[in-house]
């Protein structure tokens, strides 16, 4: 099971679990939980074989979770294609409405050219933004919306 994202989601706060147990709670395998246990997941003291507590175990994925996160900032965008934050090329960027609050704040990459997405609401699109230019682009209408919804004048018999 490569790239496997794990989980402490089914970890209850007041068990002590043995390894075998933390694996199946989280998704891992044994030999997970002992990597993780040499890499900053705390084991209650003196006992062998390691019992860790739920709260550690909480506690360590809230740790890897945070490491992890890397905001961008006001006025830049994460490219997937790069795996760096940049400003946007030509400091401008459209936002794509996906609801009645919120949206999607599209660039692109000024070095790859890849499209740059940046969710947002309204009330804090300035904030999201910073000093870029803003377009707000209209969502498409639905075809139900137009006086007339066959375009087709060939398919109606006659």
């Amino acid at each position: 099971m490569a790239n496997r994202r794990h989980s402490a989601r089914h970890v209850k706060r007041l068990r002590s679990y043995n390894v075998r147990e933390a694996a199946k709670a989280t998704g891992a395998t044994p030999g997970t939980v002992r990597h993780w246990h040499k890499n900053g997941l705390e084991a209650v003291v003196g006992v062998y074989p390691p019992i860790f507590r739920g709260v550690d175990i909480i506690a360590f994925f809230k740790r890897r979770e945070d490491d992890r996160k890397r905001p961008c900032g006001p006025g830049r965008m994460f490219c997937f294609r790069c795996k760096e934050a940049k400003t946007p090329a030509f400091g401008e960027v459209e936002f794509w409405p996906d609801g009645p609050k919120l949206g999607t704040l599209r660039g692109l990459c000024p070095e790859c050219a890849a499209t740059m997405n940046k969710r947002a609401s309204l009330a804090t699109l300035r904030a999201s933004a910073g000093d870029l230019k803003v377009s707000i682009r209209c969502a498409d209408s639905r075809l139900s919306e137009t006086p007339e919804p066959n375009s087709n004048p060939h398919s109606e018999g006659g």
